[in-house]
């Protein structure tokens, strides 16, 4: 009798660590850590920015170089493209997205909503380890940015750079935003923030769509190398935007080559299943996945090189 309680006290406690074994590993349990936009004031003194927020406001009012905007260089004679994540997802699917572009050899571009990166300081030690490039997402993720102020666009960048900088031991020079025109408010609060550079996708889609085997098809067949290639991992967050007082000309548009229009199917397919399927197929059309800012040093060089070869030719002619 006594044998069969001991036993059943062993059953129970294997039952309650091996449940606590499944609450540490599985996604189910770490879901996406988001601020709304009302509450994302709240984050430990330890992130405070009020400092850094006063000298950007102050620093705005006099900046003379706007953050200067990249985009693809779709003459890029090698067969690279720049592959960007925007935006953190659950701690598991980001360390297991990780493997999959360190497994290729990739560098890629991660941007980070700051809340998310100060609540998951271990997958930004990570993709520094692993020499990953990055960026400024703003602090809780938003869009149409070009709506806000300049004191909340400040707001929203300074946070996010103090945060990187204390997890990282420097600021992020690039930033990016989903749906957002890039008007010149917007590139001057940046630059006031440190930020130096604004990424321009050429192909932008929500990364559930291409759960579906035709549109991921369909997406991979529409980049061509030297491309910028956005997947955004989660929905950006719903905020109520103040109206500008007068009209601002657009410094840059956003019109992305790819048009995202589809959509969700095949939810039953993960997020990382779905990533490692486009890895596995722009791998297998010979692309090869650098940072943004690799991308744009290439093409720099490529032209500098064409520019030479240019003037050897004039050269001759001339002659």
């Amino acid at each position: 009798m006594h044998l069969k309680k001991h036993l059943l006290f062993i059953v129970i406690i294997l039952c309650v660590l091996g449940a606590i074994y499944f609450y540490a590993l599985s996604d189910m349990f770490h879901p996406k850590q988001i601020a709304s936009y009302e509450n994302f004031t709240e984050m430990s003194e330890e992130f405070d920015a009020s400092k850094e927020i006063a000298a950007a406001e102050k620093k705005y009012q006099s900046v003379k170089e706007p953050a200067r905007v990249i985009k693809g260089y779709e003459k890029t004679a090698a067969n690279v493209i720049a592959l960007t994540f925007d935006g953190m997802d659950s701690r598991g699917n980001m360390d297991a997205i990780l493997k999959i572009v360190t497994d290729y050899k990739w560098h890629a571009t991660f941007f980070v909503e700051g809340v998310n990166a100060a609540r998951n300081a271990t997958v930004i030690k990570n993709l520094l380890e692993e020499e990953q490039l990055i960026g400024n997402y703003s602090f809780v993720g938003i869009s149409k940015a070009e709506r806000l102020e300049p004191e909340v666009l400040v707001e929203q960048f300074c946070r996010t750079q103090k945060i990187l900088k204390l997890l990282t031991g420097s600021e992020p020079k690039l930033f990016r935003l989903y749906d957002t025109k890039y008007l010149d408010h917007l590139l001057r609060a940046a630059a006031a923030c440190g930020l130096e550079k604004a990424v321009e996708s050429n192909a932008v889609i929500y990364v559930r769509k291409l759960a579906d085997e035709g549109t991921m098809d369909q997406f991979v067949a529409g980049i061509k190398p030297g491309m910028i290639v956005s997947l955004q991992m989660s929905r950006p967050v719903p905020i109520t935007y103040s109206k500008k007082k007068g009209p601002d000309k657009p410094a840059i548009d956003k019109k992305p080559t790819i048009v995202d229009r589809n959509t969700v199917p095949g939810e039953e397919v993960t997020t990382v299943e779905i990533v490692k399927r486009l890895c596995g197929k722009l791998k297998n059309k010979g692309f090869t996945v650098v940072t943004v800012n690799m991308l744009e040093k290439m093409a720099a060089g490529q032209e500098a090189a064409a520019k030479v070869s240019d003037g050897l030719k004039n050269d001759k002619t001339v002659k």
